[in-house]
């Protein structure tokens, strides 16, 4: 490698936490501007309830909305990371579950976990959010008696959409 060729540190787990971390500061704190801050200007970030917000700007004033109504004195717990990926040099996605957590609650419990998928895009040496999903875990069921009963269901309204098509 020549001398004028600069390495880029690969984005780690560490990494990951401590962004993850970041999140959560603001998100203790209240502060939705500051959540908007980890952000790129042109971010989509896609809600639990699949709500399209579009931009740092829609990041930061939804979150400030909610963390002064819905979200009011909630902690956003890091449950735990599943995979940390880097795409290329500059770009890593994090796959991660977590909570919002009220202040009567204790621990996250499995109806209020979500899986949230980010994708990062280093700048300046400094990694943003790109991307941002986040969607509530709820297993779909594939077995027992309920599955039987609903797959029977579907295969009878298709069966009967298709004949009469």
């Amino acid at each position: 490698m020549n001398a004028t060729h600069e390495t880029r540190a690969r984005f780690t787990d560490a990494d990951a936490r401590t962004l993850l971390a970041g999140l959560a500061a603001r998100w203790d704190a209240g502060d939705g501007h500051g959540y908007g801050e980890l952000f790129a200007p042109e971010a989509t970030y896609v809600q639990f309830n699949g709500v399209l917000l579009n931009g740092r700007q829609e990041v930061a004033d939804m979150h400030d909305l909610m963390f002064r109504t819905m979200l009011y004195g909630t902690r956003l717990i890091a449950h735990e990371i599943e995979s940390v990926r880097q795409v290329g040099e500059d770009c890593a996605v994090v796959v991660s579950t977590g909570a919002a957590l009220y202040p009567w609650q204790k621990e996250v419990t499995p109806k209020r976990l979500s899986r949230q998928t980010l994708i990062l895009e280093r700048r300046d040496g400094r990694w943003l959010i790109t991307g941002f999903q986040n969607s509530r875990i709820k297993p779909f069921p594939t077995s027992g008696p309920l599955f039987e009963v609903a797959s029977r269901a579907v295969r009878l309204r298709v069966d009967r959409a298709r004949r009469s098509a």
